[in-house]
């Protein structure tokens, strides 16, 4: 285990924000979690995981230990579909190895940056399809007790976006960061994600739902997983900045599910609004909502929103954590103002000073 004491956060977040922990450790095996949790027992200190750092926030320094998870290792058995993969593999890497192991189903979920340890925390999804589909088990490591179990599909609660594993994380809701919020006298624990087991299946049945992904490939008479991965891939660049090259954490917000009621209110405004359909109402674009707020391209200093997609923040260089929350809430009531919507964080905001 490699630990570094007032680590510097910046290499570790896409945003590319300034950031400072108290400690970090970097794990490489799954039996060095217990003596990383001992010892932030021992210093007091707070908890916190971070994956790839493409979906957080840093508002502020932790003071506590960042857990980075470095584990690796893919197991493929190419008979029954069953794909194990550590927390600490990158988790475009294991869409294209499932791919060229004849596994089919996760094409639509190539490009999403960060590990695969973090993928079921927020059940991650992209044009049509959703890890939950694919989904069989995850080990996991309580940092609270320091008991090491294995979590279904089920006890795993997926939903749009989310999971009982993300409510256990250090985070915050875009609330005001003046006066600073109070924080809990004992701060949850981590949960953390050793490795997760996916079922795949043997024959491609390529997911052409989204419309976007259908209109990339209508010249393609019966396009393969292959071409569908490479389609998203395509729309992704396109869409989407290179946080190695724009600081950003692709989506910052969730697209809103309202009621039908809501919607109608909505297409009597505007003709032909974009939604989508959800199990408990109507998924509308955040980044339309956003669109119509006149956000695509805002500016404020190096924060501010990129010029092609109304629902990416960016750092142009320079930006604080503390200006891009601002701009993010900033965003947010002019969503609630004009549409009576509120926006929810895709991002994790870690906000504890």
């Amino acid at each position: 285990m490699k630990l570094t004491d007032n680590a510097d956060l910046r290499p570790y977040n896409s945003f590319g924000v300034a950031a400072r922990a108290t400690c970090l450790a970097e794990i490489e095996h799954g039996d060095e979690l217990e003596p990383a949790t001992a010892l932030a027992k021992e210093r007091d200190l707070p908890m916190l995981l971070l994956g790839g750092g493409t979906n957080v926030l840093f508002a502020g320094d932790f003071p506590g230990l960042v857990l980075l998870m470095r584990n690796r290792g893919v197991e493929i058995d190419r008979e029954s579909g069953l794909v194990r993969a550590a927390a600490g593999e990158n988790w475009h890497d294991l869409v294209r190895t499932c791919l060229q192991n004849g596994l089919y189903g996760l094409e639509n979920l190539a490009l999403i940056p960060g590990s695969t340890g973090a993928a079921p925390v927020q059940n991650i999804g992209a044009y049509g399809v959703e890890l939950e589909s694919f989904f069989v088990e995850l080990e996991l490591f309580d940092c609270a007790d320091g008991s090491l179990r294995t979590m279904s599909r089920e006890d795993c609660q997926f939903s749009y976006r989310d999971s009982v594993l993300k409510q256990s994380q250090v985070q915050s809701r875009l609330q005001p960061l003046s006066p600073p919020q109070p924080q809990p006298k004992s701060p949850p624990q981590p949960q953390v994600v050793c490795s997760l087991t996916l079922q795949l299946p043997r024959e491609p049945a390529p997911n052409l739902s989204y419309p976007a992904l259908a209109q990339e490939l209508e010249h393609v008479a019966k396009p393969t997983p292959q071409e569908v991965f490479e389609a998203v891939c395509r729309i992704r660049r396109r869409k989407l900045p290179n946080p190695a090259e724009i600081g950003n954490a692709g989506s910052f917000f969730k697209n809103p599910i309202i009621s039908q009621d809501e919607f109608e209110q909505l297409s009597n405004r505007y003709d032909s609004p974009p939604s989508f359909p959800a199990k408990e109402g109507v998924k509308v674009p955040a980044g339309w909502l956003l669109d119509q707020c006149g956000f695509k391209g805002y500016q404020k200093g190096a924060a501010g929103v990129y010029e092609r997609h109304a629902l990416i923040l960016v750092n142009r260089g320079g930006a604080t954590g503390r200006e891009l929350h601002q701009l993010a809430m900033k965003m947010q009531d002019h969503v609630q103002s004009e549409f009576g919507i509120t926006l929810e964080p895709e991002v994790r905001i870690i906000c504890t000073t």
